[in-house]
């Protein structure tokens, strides 16, 4: 048997099956190699280990007393949460200064049925102050790094999730995407991240602007555990105020790589225009796409006439910063990261009539991108058009090509986001440096099922998924 920290979800599930292996073994195992790479890291802002260690203990109790075909997928089975979602008994710092740091009353909904099917918590992870900047640094916290190296990001702002996966705490870790912070550290961190179609996980509460784009996502090193885990915490609650109603998905179905017969894929490393894009990442989308027609799919190089997404989702993030967050921050700006502060100012300073405008280009580009996908089913992009940079770089250019150095990492994902689609970035090999890259699969709002459809074939066909640490 591999080490424990190497086991995915799923073999672990086997392990416990077969009496191989226990939660609490599992547990104390984990603890010694966060013990031992934390340090270096700092993927966690909480560790709950009490609150672990007796879930730990709960699961085998029920490991060994019920029958297994009643058995959750989840139980005994230890995941992380990003630090901007209430998990009860701890804080939810948000990567602040300014929010109560006081153990949360209640879970969040998809926390709680995590708990009840029996998961073990074993903390939170780092992110961006309130999740908004694209690499994982706030004044709580150190900075999170890279487990493929230290110097370089994580990404954000799910970077902890992304290096806790990377590094092996644990098979599955929970993260949060409003443009790409799911799938962005993902990338970075060569795991799989797995945004689903917008609102599939329930929330309690969901706020103005970015909040309204964003979903809770998955990050796992294997396709196949990411969806085992959609499939528990998905499904519409009558506590959340704007949930997605859909018959119940068996996503774990569709992670094993067979015919794509019959599917139309869109390859392109431009949307909206020409995009900058790193030549090794772009290579990588086409042999993905390559992939994909040996799979049987119908592949086209082609993408959508869309107005820049750059154009809506900065001012819908400014809003949020704004609506959500303005009136807690009152009097503290002071005790603020600086990328905050300028979200704050950004969108307090903006108009209704400005704010409206964007809506209304918005509903355009997704009328645009329904009238695509009557033509295509998949797109097919980078999900980066770089590899993980160095903490804090200003990056202007890529590939000789100006940028917006605010868009250096997201120029490929928040469309997936205004549109609702889910999206899953796959990993794609190492570029010069040894560093992951990563092509993303984007499919209509609703069809999660064709983009892991289409995923586990680039699994199969790529490097290994749930053996693939990084080398830290």
């Amino acid at each position: 048997m591999a080490e424990i920290h190497e086991l995915s979800a799923l073999e672990l599930r086997a392990a416990y099956q077969a009496r191989q292996l226990a939660p609490v073994e599992v547990l104390e195992a984990l603890f010694v190699r966060i013990d031992r790479l934390e340090p270096s890291l700092h993927a966690f802002t909480t560790q709950t280990r009490e609150m672990a260690l007796s879930q730990a203990r709960a699961a085998e109790l029920t490991w060994m007393d019920s029958d297994a075909n009643d058995w959750s997928p989840m139980l005994g089975i230890p995941v992380t949460i990003k630090d901007l979602v209430d998990v009860e008994g701890a804080p939810t710092t948000m990567g602040s200064l300014v929010t109560s740091h006081e153990p949360a009353a209640t879970d969040e909904l998809f926390v709680e049925r995590l708990r009840d099917a029996g998961a073990i918590f074993l903390g939170k992870t780092n992110t961006s102050e309130f999740g908004l900047a694209a690499q994982t640094m706030n004044r709580v916290a150190p900075t999170t790094a890279n487990p493929w190296n230290l110097e370089r990001t994580a990404g954000g702002s799910s970077g902890g999730a992304a290096a806790a996966c990377a590094a092996g705490f644990g098979p599955l870790h929970h993260g949060t995407d409003g443009g790409g912070s799911v799938r962005v550290p993902a990338a970075y961190c060569g795991v799989v991240g797995l945004k689903p179609t917008g609102r599939r996980i329930p929330r309690r509460v969901r706020g103005a602007g970015m909040s309204q784009i964003s979903t809770d996502g998955v990050l796992a090193r294997s396709l196949a555990d990411a969806a085992m885990m959609l499939g528990v915490i998905a499904g519409p609650d009558r506590r959340d105020p704007a949930p997605y109603r859909s018959e119940s998905v068996d996503f774990h179905s569709y992670t094993q790589a067979g015919s794509l017969g019959g599917v139309r894929v869109a390859w392109t490393t431009e949307l909206a225009g020409p995009t900058p894009c790193e030549p090794l990442i772009e290579s990588q989308v086409v042999a993905a796409a390559q992939a994909l027609a040996d799979a049987g799919a119908n592949v086209s190089h082609a993408g959508p006439d869309i107005a820049s997404p750059q154009e809506i989702f900065p001012v819908l993030s400014a809003v949020g910063a704004a609506s959500n967050y303005a009136a807690l921050c009152q009097g503290r700006e002071d005790e603020l990261s600086n990328y905050s502060r300028s979200s704050l100012r950004r969108g307090l300073a903006l108009t209704g009539a400005q704010v409206a405008e964007v809506y209304a280009e918005l509903d355009r580009l997704r009328r645009t991108m329904d009238s695509w996908f009557e033509k295509f089913d998949v797109l097919l992009t980078p999900t980066s058009a770089i590899a993980a940079h160095e903490h804090g770089a200003r990056i202007d250019e890529i590939a000789g090509q100006p940028v917006n150095p605010w868009m250096i990492s997201i120029l490929y994902t928040p469309l997936a986001n205004l549109i609702q689609s889910p999206a899953i970035a796959m990993p794609a090999g190492l570029d010069r440096d040894g560093l992951p890259i990563s092509v993303q699969v984007m499919a209509r709002e609703g069809d999660d099922a064709t983009a892991i459809r289409c995923a586990a074939v680039l699994e199969e066909a790529g490097p290994s998924g749930a053996s693939r640490l990084a080398p830290v």
